[in-house]
Order: structure tokens, then C-alpha cells, then sequence
């Protein structure tokens, strides 16, 4: 078909057809009225949403409060019984002006750079609000700001920093109601006094003052600019901090005068060359808002707090300064009369008996909790407040010597492998941990033999704490020794960044295994609290001034079996008695656990400045009862030759023993209480223990069970020893009684043989004699003889029979030999 001929069939009747463009425009403008009304209708429903939803928000902003408005409200802090110790006036340094001393370069300056339109416009400035509403749509929520100098007094005064559609909502409602009970001078006033300077400073007359010394009609230009430029990001634009940024931010300020005509180019010029930090007051870091406290005891457990205040959700994004500054009540675990012995025996000087520690350079820190529940009782983080502020020595990590080996070597064999308390070690004079050529000695330089984990432990050894750990990595894995002791709070997953190897030095408390005395006394508490970790707490909850209770909570969790805190608790009570490392000092009448902690210089340090091979950096006493559990750290905070600023010798070292005895007789109850046994534990031999169930448990019965049989064949063996020679003396006895009963019978025949032979001769010799006599006998003879031709009564008795005579002599016989033997 040609296609030049080619024609589209007319409609019926003849009529030219409407062309499409004409139906494209009408359809296109219909579509247009039906968005259009739609739009309508959907921002009648927004805004009748909207109205309904800003009510609500509105119903639901804190109470309008002259109070708030004049002055921020401190924190008041609470111990543990609710009463009120302190007031946080600290970080809140004001000085109040009024609107008529405000020069008005000052308020030109402000006015310029954060509300232009603030005479002109009302509670809300809806031109400016307009354009940040298209940025916010094009950059996303809360990408620009417009509030009003208005808003900004209602938002500190009542509100939170959260950029949510509700506070912005309040935000509004409130700055109405400002504006409806105040004048725009009043209004101004209120935001001089109240915005915040940085370093604690609040109010444009303390910040004059505080940067430059001056009044605030002393200021020159550029110094009025930077101040009215620096509450926006006070800790940026700090000249302390940045005197870069702090220029750029007065620049900026400059610039918006001009462009706003509040200033001319000459001025602008002459500012812009000025060097604002000409008259810029020199303070050091440390002097930098150094206001000292209301009650400077209470320093360190305050420094605490506010840490925990900036940990908390509820104050994410919120300064602390501005948290303490509005009227929160805070309620703590402090003790508060432990807390001020605690701080007042740190500050005392004449407490220190050495008069190198009176030295500007030593420092102690010291941490006390509620053994079972880790509540934070005191804690003092040194000897000057001004040092607390900034570097509390409680919260910094320092080498923790010897009172790391209960977290590295014996709680993780008990835990893991259930050694005995008696377990034997073979101790060396000398050691050299295996992959390593270095050379290891006890403190004593003494190779003590085989000694028991009891022994090692409390005599402090450090050779059987290094093996004990290589036996643990062996045996129980390589991570073994770094999971038990970040299990009670002592990480090393951010040491040597992040891939960290222990080592022998790290049982020995150098190397990395540095921690706080906050941390420590967490660790040893979960010794004495059945082997549950509880991180410490100071603030038990908190309410703000609108009456909302925020609670605080801390991290609890087994951390060890409960046969392993026993028996690492029952070793670590002979830490204090006789040749245990903390026996120079008497706990009577606790029933206390501990352990002592040095850390030596390396030897570079030591012959870089002359120091004794004894001297040390850092001294440790950790201890605990089922009460309370207590840290001490002692050292000095720097090196001088010849170990001046060293701890040199034991009676040096020692001090935090002397420190730490002071303090826990002074705060215990004596009440008698004892950590519990579990019963996982089974008392074995001469006070030893061991783990129910486990194969040392099971060696020393077998063992004992030798040793019983062993003993019963040597009791049987002695009896029957016994009964032999029983039998053998009995014989002997009966063969000498034998033997002497046939001597004696021989002794007597022997002597009646001597009787008669005898009675023969005297026969004799009187028949002799009465023939010789018979013949011429004298007067007397026979005087004799006539007496005996008459015998008297006893001489007439009848005579006895010759047997009866010789039996009754025999007797006498014998006597007769006894008392010859005698005489003789």
C-alpha cells in the first residue's frame, strides 16, 4: 500500500476529531486539582494531627519553674544511709550580671551570631525556622538549628540537649510561655548568666573574668566576639584546648556582626588582626577551673560518680557538667565516715614515718568495697584534691606485682586442674621460664626445695608461681591463665593492641599486667565472695528534678568455682601469720585473706639513675574480709637518682601493709564471721584442703589409704614384736627364778652342814673347858656355877626336840648373813 495515501478512518458524522494535545492539557491540569486538593486535605489532617500531637507534647513539659530559670541546680550527692554529704557546687563557677552592665558590644556580638531577629521576632523565629526546616529535609533531622535565644533558655533551664520532635515541641511550648512572663531584656539576661563557657564556667561575666582577667567592659572586640562565639561547642573553641579553633570561632563572630551592620569594615578589620590570646590568663591543666570543693574528702568517690554519670544511657550525649548542674539528687554506696578516715589518713603527713614519704612525689591510693555485694564503701585517689580532680591514682593502672600470681598461677590450676592446697612444687635457686633466657630468683635469693602451693603462695615465692603457670598453660590450655583473670575483671584484651601474649613477667605483676586499685580490690573480692565477680558501684540511682528515678546497675557473674575462692581465700589467711609476706603486721581477731605486691625497676632504670637492685616503684597490699575488701597501691609519681623517690628494702616496702591494718581494725566489726566452706571442699590432713570428687582428692585417699595399711602392718609387726619379746623375758624371768631358787637350795645345805659342823666344835670346847676349870675354880666360877645348877623360870620351860630347833634356827641364820653383808 503507498503510504503517502495512506489515511486514518474518520469518526461518524463527519467531525473533525479533538486533537490529543488539547485532551493531554485538560487531563494533565485535572490531575494537577486533584493533587492539589489532596495536598490540602492531607495538611488539614497533618496539621489537626499535628495540633493535637503538639498538645499533647506540650501537657507533658516539666513544670514552668522561676527557680530553674534564674539559676541551675547542683547535684546533690547522698550516702549510703540517704543522708546528704555534699553539694557539687564544683564545675559551676558563676558570677551573675545584669542586663545593664552588658556592654552593648557584648550583646551586639551574641545577637549576631545566635539571634539576629530576637527584638523583632516572638518566642519563635518562623523565618529562620523555615530555612532550617529545608535543611533538615535535604540533610536529615537535626541538621541545622533554629532556635531562638527563647528556646535556648527554656532548653537549659528545662530540657534535655535530645533532638527529638517532643523536645522540640516542649521547646516551643515553654519559650511561649517565657516570652509571655518575661521582657526580651529579662530574657537575655537569663541566657548571659545561664550558657555555659567550658571549664566549669558559666555566665559571660565569669568567662570574662575566668579567659582574660577583665570586666566585661574592659574587653576588646575580638575578645567580646570569641566569647559570644565559644558556648556553642564551649570544648572545641576552647583557647586552652585550640587557640586555632577558638580564633576561627571569634572570626566567624566578627563576620556576622558585620554582615548584620553591627559593627563597620574598620572595626571588622581591626578585630580580625587582634590576637585574642594576648590577654589569654596562663593556667596549667591542673589549674585550669581548679575551684576547691565544698568538702574536698569527698573528692575521690565524687570523681567516680561523675564517671559513672557519663556511663549511663540516660546522660548519653548530655555534658557533665550540664548533668550536675541540673538538680540532680544522687544517691551512693558511700559510707561516708569510712570515707573521711579513709581521706584523712592519706593527707596526714605525720601518719608516714619515713621522711622520704612526705616527698611531693609519693602518692597513695587505696579503694574499699562491700565485699559481698562490690558496693563502693570509700576510696581516696590521693593526697591533694587538686590531683584527684584530674588524675585520681585510684583509677589508674599501675604494675601490680605479686598480687597478680593468685590470677595467674594458682587460682587457674585450682580452677582448672583442682590442684591441693599441699600440692608439691620443686622450687630452684634460679629459674629460666621456658622460651625465654631470662633468669628468675625469689625475693629471698633462696632455693627453698619442694614446697606446697600453701607455702609458695604465702611465702610469696616467685619461681613456683612461674612454673605453676606454665603447668597450667599446658595442661589446661594456653588461654587458660588469661581467662580466669579477666573473668574477674582484669583484661588484657586491650594490652599490646589487642593481640597480647602473657608471660612469666605478667605473673610477676610486670609487663602489661598493670591495673587500678578499683580494679584489684574487684578481683580479690570475688575471692572472698564465693568466687562471684562484682564490678563496683558507687551510685545506686539517681532522681532528677522532675522526680524520674533512673536506676543503676553494675555487672555480676561467676567468675571462678566456689572451691577455688575457698581454698585460694584459706592459703591466702597465712599471708599474715609467721613467715608470711605480710607478717611484720597483726590482723588478731579477723578472720582476713591477703596479699602484698612490689614491682621492680628494670635494670636500665636502675643504672640510669643509681638505684639499689632492691629499690622498687611500686608497693601492693590487697586484703579481704567476709565485710569488706581493701586496696592499697603506694608509690611515687617520679625518679630521682639514688632512690630517693624509691621504696629501697622491706621496711620500705611494707608501708601499705601498716596502712592497710590501720584502716580495715578501725572500720571492722569483729563479729566473729568466717568465710563459709563449701562443700566442694574436703578438710584433708594437717589443714590442708582439697577439691571433692577430683583425682588429687582420690591420690591422697589412695595415699592415705597406703599409709593406713602401712601403719596397720607396723602396728601388727610391733605387736607381735612385742608378744616375742614379752615371751622372751617371761622365759628368761623363769630360768632365772629357777636358777635362783636352785642356788638358794644349794646355800642352804650348805649352811646347815656349817651349823652342825659348828655345834660340834662349841661341844668340844666346853667339854674342854669344864675339865680344865673343874679342877681349882676361881670365886666367880663358882659363884657361875652355882647360878647354874639353879635356873631360872625361862631357863626351866620345856625344851624343844633337836628338829624344832634347827627349823627355828635357820631364819636366824639367814639374818645373821644379811647383817654381816651389811656391816661388811
Amino acid at each position: 500500500m503507498d503510504q503517502n495515501n495512506y489515511k486514518r478512518s474518520s469518526r461518524p458524522g463527519g467531525k473533525k476529531p479533538a486533537s490529543n494535545k488539547n485532551k493531554k492539557s485538560m487531563s494533565r491540569a485535572s490531575l494537577i486539582k486533584r493533587i492539589l486538593l489532596w495536598a490540602v486535605l492531607i495538611g488539614l489532617v497533618m496539621l489537626v494531627l499535628g495540633s493535637f500531637l503538639f498538645a499533647y507534647y506540650a501537657s507533658q513539659a516539666p513544670a514552668f519553674s522561676e527557680e530553674k530559670l534564674k539559676d541551675p541546680i547542683p547535684a546533690r550527692v547522698y550516702d549510703k544511709d540517704d543522708n546528704l554529704v555534699t553539694t557539687l557546687y564544683q564545675g559551676q563557677k558563676r558570677e551573675l550580671v545584669e542586663i545593664e552592665n552588658v556592654p552593648e558590644q557584648m550583646t551586639d556580638a551574641v545577637l549576631a551570631i545566635e539571634d539576629d531577629r530576637f527584638y523583632e521576632h516572638g518566642a519563635i523565629d518562623f523565618i529562620r525556622l523555615g530555612g532550617a526546616v529545608l535543611s533538615n529535609l535535604t540533610d536529615g533531622f537535626g541538621s541545622e538549628g533554629a532556635s531562638t535565644i527563647t528556646q535556648q533558655v527554656v532548653k537549659r533551664a528545662f530540657l534535655t540537649s535530645e533532638k527529638t520532635i517532643e523536645r522540640k515541641a516542649q521547646e516551643a511550648y515553654l519559650a511561649y510561655r517565657l516570652e509571655q512572663e518575661y521582657s526580651k531584656d529579662e530574657i537575655l539576661e537569663m541566657y548571659l548568666n545561664k550558657i555555659y563557657y567550658s571549664d566549669g564556667i558559666y555566665g559571660v561575666r565569669t568567662a570574662s573574668l575566668y579567659y582574660f582577667d577583665k570586666e566585661l567592659e574592659e574587653l576588646n572586640l575580638a575578645e567580646s566576639a570569641y566569647l559570644a562565639g565559644l558556648p556553642q561547642l564551649p570544648n572545641r573553641y576552647n583557647l586552652y584546648v585550640d587557640a586555632e579553633q577558638g580564633t576561627k570561632r571569634a572570626h566567624t563572630v566578627l563576620y556576622q556582626m558585620l554582615n548584620h551592620e553591627r559593627i563597620s569594615q574598620e572595626q571588622y578589620d581591626e578585630a580580625v588582626e587582634t590576637d585574642i590570646t594576648a590577654n589569654l590568663v596562663e593556667r596549667s591543666e591542673e589549674e585550669r577551673a581548679d575551684i576547691e570543693p565544698e568538702d574536698p574528702e569527698y573528692a575521690s568517690y565524687i570523681n567516680v560518680i561523675k564517671q559513672e554519670l557519663q556511663t549511663n544511657d540516660k546522660f548519653e550525649g548530655m555534658e557533665l557538667s550540664e548533668a550536675l548542674a541540673s538538680g540532680l539528687d544522687i544517691y551512693t554506696n558511700m559510707d561516708a565516715d569510712i570515707q573521711v578516715q579513709l581521706q584523712g589518713m592519706a593527707d596526714n603527713e605525720d601518719y608516714y614515718y619515713n621522711p622520704k614519704f612526705k616527698s611531693e612525689h609519693f602518692n597513695i591510693a587505696s579503694t574499699i568495697l562491700d565485699t559481698e555485694t562490690g558496693n563502693l564503701v570509700a576510696i581516696t585517689g590521693g593526697r591533694d584534691y587538686r590531683e584527684v580532680v584530674n588524675h585520681n591514682q585510684a583509677l589508674v593502672a599501675k604494675n601490680a606485682g605479686s598480687t597478680m600470681k593468685p590470677f595467674l598461677a594458682y587460682g587457674p590450676a585450682i580452677e582448672n586442674m583442682k590442684w591441693r592446697t599441699d600440692h608439691k612444687i620443686e622450687d630452684e635457686y634460679e629459674y629460666s621460664p621456658k622460651g625465654y633466657e631470662n633468669t628468675i630468683y625469689n625475693y629471698d635469693m633462696q632455693d627453698h626445695g619442694e614446697v606446697t602451693m600453701r607455702d609458695a603462695l604465702r611465702q610469696s615465692f616467685n619461681i613456683p608461681a612461674v612454673k605453676t603457670f606454665e603447668t597450667v598453660k599446658e595442661e589446661a590450655g594456653e588461654n587458660a591463665p588469661r581467662e580466669f583473670a579477666e573473668n574477674v575483671g582484669l583484661d588484657y584484651s586491650e594490652k599490646g593492641e589487642g593481640n597480647y601474649t602473657l608471660s612469666f613477667n605478667d605473673v610477676l605483676g610486670g609487663s602489661q599486667s598493670t591495673f587500678t586499685p578499683l580494679q584489684m580490690a574487684e578481683a580479690y573480692s570475688s575471692f572472698g565472695n564465693g568466687g562471684t565477680y562484682n564490678e563496683a558501684q558507687a551510685i545506686r540511682y539517681v532522681e532528677t528534678d522532675e522526680g524520674e528515678t533512673i536506676e543503676f546497675e553494675s555487672e555480676s557473674h561467676q567468675a571462678m568455682e566456689d572451691y577455688t575462692a575457698y581454698m585460694i581465700t584459706d592459703m591466702l589467711k597465712g599471708t599474715f601469720e609467721p613467715y608470711g609476706s605480710a607478717d611484720y603486721i597483726q590482723m588478731d581477731g579477723l578472720n582476713i585473706a591477703g596479699k602484698t605486691g612490689t614491682t621492680s625497676y628494670s635494670r636500665d632504670l636502675r643504672e640510669e639513675y643509681n638505684l639499689p637492685d632492691n629499690a622498687a616503684k611500686d608497693a601492693w597490699m590487697v586484703g579481704y574480709t567476709p565485710e569488706y575488701t581493701m586496696s592499697v597501691w603506694t608509690g611515687f609519681t617520679a625518679t630521682e637518682e639514688g632512690g630517693e623517690t624509691s621504696f629501697v628494702g622491706q621496711d620500705e616496702q611494707i608501708t601499705p601493709q601498716w596502712f592497710f591494718r590501720d584502716i580495715m581494725q578501725s572500720i571492722s566489726t569483729y563479729n566473729g564471721q568466717d568465710f563459709q566452706q563449701p562443700d566442694s571442699v574436703i578438710d584433708i590432713s594437717g589443714g590442708e584442703l582439697a577439691v571433692e570428687g577430683s583425682e588429687e582428692l582420690q591420690s591422697y585417699q589412695d595415699e592415705q589409704e597406703e599409709r593406713e595399711r602401712a601403719e596397720e602392718q607396723r602396728r601388727q609387726q610391733e605387736r607381735q614384736q612385742a608378744e616375742e619379746r614379752a615371751e622372751r623375758e617371761a622365759k628368761q624371768q623363769r630360768e632365772e627364778e629357777e636358777a635362783a631358787e636352785e642356788e638358794s637350795t644349794e646355800e642352804e645345805t650348805a649352811e646347815e652342814e656349817s651349823t652342825e659342823e659348828e655345834s660340834t666344835e662349841e661341844e668340844t670346847t666346853e667339854e674342854s673347858t669344864e675339865e680344865e676349870t673343874t679342877e681349882e675354880p676361881t670365886e666367880e666360877e663358882s659363884t657361875e656355877e652355882e647360878t647354874t645348877e639353879e635356873p631360872t623360870e625361862e631357863e626351866t620351860t620345856e625344851q624343844p626336840t633337836e628338829e624344832e630347833a634347827t627349823e627355828e634356827s635357820e631364819p636366824e641364820e639367814e639374818s645373821t648373813e644379811e647383817s654381816g653383808d651389811s656391816a661388811a
